[in-house]
Order: structure tokens, then C-alpha cells, then sequence
């Protein structure tokens, strides 16, 4: 088969060969071209150590990324490309990380340590495609599948079971029965790894085209080891799963896609923390998070009326508050009252109501100036705004004023 290599790419492997020495581009990349997805970068795989890619590339600039692990990176015209020699890896004590790196001239020894067959296939156009494990055919039947003994691949490094899941969610591909065992039966390894590094892999997960498959996490039972989930039943869990493909139906933005997994999650009485507090996300994302979420539990949109909206968004940003509606429509089966609120919002902002202290037509000064002094004045601007929302022909300086007279 033939794989279309970007000029640069191809460049960067025939000056290899030029020198030579072997160069193949590996990993996703390859993988990608095959399903005919462009690729959104290309690792390149030599038998030459570091030292010689920098002495062969002198006249560009040379960056040693990792070149404890054998990579360099190689930048042409403001353009990365890294190229890593062929490598074994020592014993993994930490389940994430080798103890040592040797380098080796054998590509198979390369490939061979790689996690999925999937990803384990190397091309160039000298050789065509090197393929040592069945990635081609896997890829063919839609499989993932660990290259060589799974239970050997998730002990060297347990974030792999979780990419497992992650790439059957980003192809829509099945993992492979033994494979899909192995995590089961390794669950526990997961403890060692970073939470930063499994919030990755989740948020990939969540945000794919098939959010549902989420559920591995509670079925192979790595949130359990985790202390995320201690739920048991699994006619909860199957309850979860018919649930959960709405998911695909909110758009791919983080905080909604949470916002709906932990109220679907709140809603069946399963045994499972917020996973936006067990994870790792910023303050802003935690706190959005919350806002959303207690809109959705607290606010039946049905006895939603213009005044109730604008206090609403007197108290938080008109973007959440649009997020709480799409959800709300989604999970609820809602469009017409979705479309009814959505108007009253164009209405609101065609007529340019006012709904914040900062758009009324008087300031503290103003205030101050009728004689009202420190917490008073926050008082009475406060009281104007309940006034203004009620009645938006109010908004007019010389109104308020007057309306602070009557006080």
C-alpha cells in the first residue's frame, strides 16, 4: 500500500537513507493514513542514535526534546519534526515508566514494545508498510488489541488500559475479548497512575464520538480502583449505559458532557463521586461545572418567565445559563419550551433590557448625590435593578431618580 508523505516528512527519511542509515514514519500517524484520517502529526522512527541525527540535520535547527529516550527534534521552517531512535525499554517499577532506555538497529525490537497492534506499524517508500503484529488487519475488523501479551503491555504502564477505552471511542472500535480481560483482571494498577494523565485520557473519552463507552470505566472496574465509584450493580450500571448516549447528543464541550454524566450519574443512585471534583480541572471549569449543574436541578424551565430570566442572568454569565438550556432540552425532551426561552432571550437583547447594576441608567455617584452614604448606596442600586427588571421603561436616569425620591 502507499501512504501520501507530506514533503518535509519525506525529506526528513530519504536524508536519513542518504546517510546511510533506515527511517520510517510509526505509531498514529500510520495508523491514521490507513483509516484515511490526515494525520495531525508524523513521528518518525530511525536506527540512527541522536548524536547522528543532529550531525546529519546541523544545518537545521535541532532541539533535544528527549534525548535521554532517543528523540530529537528537527525544526524546518518553524515546522517540529521528532525523530526517535529505535529503542527497548527496561523493567517498568512505576507501571508508567521504564527503569532504562537502550537504544537498538532492529525496528522490530521497536515496534514490539509498543501498546496496540493499531499503533504498531511503521512506513516509508522505499519499504511500503512494516507491519510484525496484525495492525493492518485489526484496523480491517475494527479491533484493539494489545501487541503480544496484554497483561505484560498494562503492567509496563497502566494508563494503557484506559487508552484502550479511548481509542474504542475515538474509531468506534471493539476491544479485543483478551485484551478487555486483561484490564479487568489488572484494574488495580491504575492506582499508580497520575490523575493529571487519566483526566487526559477521560476528557478524550467524554468528548469522542462515543461518550457511552465511559461505562468500561465502571464495568472493568478502574473507577472502583480509583475510590471514584464502589458501585456493584450492575443493573445500575446497565441502566448508566442506555442513559448515557445522550452524550452524543450535547456538543463537544467539556463542562457540558460533565455536567450531564454526573447528573445522569446523581439521578440512578449510583455509588460514584462528581467526576469533576475526582479528576483534575481547573477552578473556572469546577465552578461553571456547579453553576450548570444546580440550574438543572433547581430550575424548572416550565415556570421560566422573562423577570425570572433576567435575574438569572443578573447572577451569572449568559453563556451558562444558554449551556443549562441546551442540557435542559436534551435530557428533557424539551424544544418547545427550549425555543419559547430562547425568544424571550432575543427579545431581552433586541430591546436591550437591562438586567446588571452596571447598565442602569444611575451609578453610585448619583445615588451618592440624593444623600445615601457607604452600604446604603449598594442598597438602593440593588433595589432599582429589582425595579428595572420588572418594568424596563424605567431605565431612564430621570425616572430613577425620581424613583429614589420615593423611597
Amino acid at each position: 500500500m502507499k501512504i501520501n508523505l507530506p514533503p518535509k516528512v519525506k525529506y526528513t527519511i530519504d536524508k536519513i537513507y542518504e546517510n546511510g542509515f533506515e527511517a520510517y514514519i510509526v505509531g498514529g500517524c500510520v495508523r491514521d493514513a490507513i483509516l484515511g484520517i490526515k494525520p495531525n502529526d508524523y513521528d518518525i522512527t530511525t536506527n540512527a542514535t541522536p548524536q547522528i541525527i543532529k550531525s546529519i540535520f546541523s544545518d537545521f535547527k535541532c532541539i533535544e526534546t528527549g534525548i535521554e529516550h532517543g528523540t530529537i527534534s528537527v525544526v524546518m521552517d518553524d515546522e517540529i519534526y521528532e525523530i526517535t531512535t529505535y529503542r527497548i525499554e527496561g523493567e517498568y517499577k512505576d507501571h508508567r515508566r521504564p527503569e532504562n532506555v537502550d537504544f537498538t538497529s532492529k525496528l522490530e525490537d521497536d515496534l514490539k514494545r509498543r501498546d496496540f497492534t493499531i499503533n504498531a506499524m511503521a512506513y516509508n517508500e522505499k519499504e511500503g508498510l512494516v507491519d510484525l503484529f496484525g495492525g493492518k488487519s485489526d484496523l480491517q475488523n475494527k479491533i484493539i488489541k494489545t501487541v503480544g501479551n496484554p497483561n505484560d503491555r498494562f503492567n509496563e504502564d497502566g494508563l494503557r488500559m484506559i487508552r484502550a477505552i479511548r481509542f474504542s471511542s475515538k474509531l468506534d472500535f471493539q476491544i479485543e475479548m483478551d485484551t478487555l480481560f486483561a484490564i479487568y483482571n489488572n484494574a488495580a494498577i491504575i492506582k499508580n497512575i497520575s490523575l493529571e494523565r487519566i483526566t487526559d485520557e477521560f476528557n478524550k473519552i467524554i468528548l469522542s464520538n462515543k461518550p457511552e463507552n465511559i461505562i468500561y470505566l465502571f464495568k472493568i472496574r478502574l473507577l472502583n480502583n480509583l475510590n471514584i465509584s464502589s458501585e456493584e450493580d450492575e443493573n445500575k450500571i446497565e441502566k448508566l449505559y442506555k442513559k448515557i448516549s445522550i452524550l452524543k447528543e450535547i456538543d463537544k464541550t467539556l463542562v457540558k458532557r460533565l455536567v450531564v454524566l454526573d447528573y445522569l450519574i446523581e439521578k440512578l443512585n449510583i455509588n460514584c463521586k462528581m467526576f469533576c471534583k475526582e479528576l483534575v480541572y481547573s477552578k473556572k471549569t469546577n465552578k461553571n461545572h456547579d453553576i450548570i449543574l444546580n440550574l438543572i436541578k433547581e430550575i424548572d424551565i416550565k415556570n421560566l418567565d422573562k423577570i425570572k430570566i433576567k435575574k438569572i442572568l443578573n447572577q451569572i454569565d449568559r453563556k451558562l445559563f444558554e449551556d443549562y438550556l441546551d442540557i435542559n432540552r436534551v435530557i428533557y425532551e424539551d424544544e418547545k419550551n427550549h425555543e419559547k426561552i430562547i425568544d424571550i432571550l432575543k427579545e431581552i437583547e433586541e430591546n436591550k433590557e437591562c438586567y446588571t447594576i452596571k447598565n442602569l441608567k444611575v451609578n453610585g455617584k448619583d445615588i451618592m448625590a440624593q444623600g445615601y452614604e457607604n452600604k446604603a448606596v449598594g442598597q438602593v442600586l440593588n433595589y432599582l435593578l429589582d425595579e428595572v427588571i420588572i418594568n424596563p421603561n424605567l431605565n431612564k436616569k430621570n425616572l430613577l431618580i425620581k424613583k429614589i425620591k420615593e423611597i
